[in-house]
């Protein structure tokens, strides 16, 4: 029974504050599968760096009590990050209420292994040790992973910064307040109480201010998007900025391939604004069923966008809004 009991406070609690995270994303954003997905990410990522670190570990003996304090994070957290950048890099997630999802899923996969591991080294100890682990360490790996993505995808929207400069400073940020944390700069219950109570306090504020912006961005875009389609079927659209530069590259290419642009536009704007009516349905809680019109739309699309060409497509991309919420539309509409 008391084994039990171990395994339920090293596992259970990362998981609860998994599953209380999801439950606090009113659009529901993220998928139950790119969960597992994040899970998966940081079971594998907690396997890679037992075997670095375990190498690190042997060959430097010396120095093991630095390389925990300061080595191991740096490790551990590039590990961790290699699948949240890659979700935002790939336009999967564009807010900071799935980044931070997907990001607290990473680490908890990770802390999910970790502790499994521990459950046989740390056999014996006593209940104190468990109670850290659990609710400590473990919630600590999702929370600084959490905050690397979130912070990524703040300076996306607030600075538009991409490339390193968007994903270094919340890589940098992560393995600091790892760092801090394996240093023992609080005791071990501070450690613990700050963890377990001020990680939900930091996510409930920046969920609240997250969902408020999505929100004014989902009706915002929404309202262009609709009064663009209006225009585009009542021939207004010609007398719009973006009408006129389409109509500028007739001397360029030939009408046929300036009318597919302008289909090619039109369609995007109607899955665009799909996308944007699904979140406001969930919002509200209702079921979103799937559109069996959807796949026509995307083969007709992927026919234009090769019926144009690449010369075309290079042409009619400054009216194709390509920002990452933008491409983030395309795969969750596509899921």
């Amino acid at each position: 029974m008391e084994k039990v009991f171990r395994v339920v406070v090293a596992l259970l609690p990362v998981l609860l504050f998994l599953a209380a995270l999801r439950l606090l994303d009113s659009y529901k954003l993220v998928s139950r599968s790119k969960v597992g997905a994040s899970l998966a990410a940081g079971a594998l990522a907690a396997g890679l760096c037992f075997g670095i670190n375990t190498a690190i570990f042997h060959q430097f003996s010396a120095y093991q009590d630095q390389i925990a304090r300061f080595g191991a994070p740096v490790v551990e957290e590039l590990a961790k990050a290699a699948f949240w950048i890659f979700l935002i890099a790939t336009a999967r997630v564009a807010f900071m209420v799935d980044s931070a999802i997907c990001g607290f899923g990473i680490g908890a996969g990770f802390a999910l292994v970790e502790n499994v591991f521990y459950l046989e080294v740390l056999d014996g100890r006593a209940f104190g040790t468990w109670l850290l682990r659990g609710f400590g360490t473990a919630v600590m790996h999702g929370g600084v992973a959490a905050i690397g993505a979130l912070l990524s995808i703040y300076l996306s929207e607030r600075r538009q910064w991409r490339g390193v400069r968007q994903f270094a400073p919340g890589l940098a940020a992560a393995m600091l307040l790892h760092s801090l944390f394996n240093q023992g700069v609080l005791s071990p219950s501070s450690s613990l109480v700050a963890t377990v109570v001020g990680l939900p306090l930091v996510f409930l504020v920046v969920f609240y201010f997250s969902e408020q912006s999505l929100h004014s961005w989902l009706g915002g875009k929404l309202d262009q998007d609709i009064e663009m389609i209006a225009m585009i079927a009542s021939g207004e659209f010609r007398q719009t900025p973006q009408g006129k530069y389409l109509m500028s590259l007739n001397d360029f290419l030939p009408p046929e391939v300036l009318g597919d642009m302008l289909t090619l536009l039109h369609l995007n704007l109607e899955i665009s604004a799909r996308a944007k009516g699904d979140l406001m349905l969930r919002e509200a809680g209702l079921e979103v069923p799937p559109d069996p019109a959807l796949e026509g739309h995307f083969k007709e699309l992927r026919y234009l966008e090769k019926s144009i060409g690449p010369t075309g497509m290079l042409a009619v991309r400054p009216l194709l809004s390509q920002t990452p919420r933008d491409l983030w539309e395309m795969h969750h509409i596509l899921r």
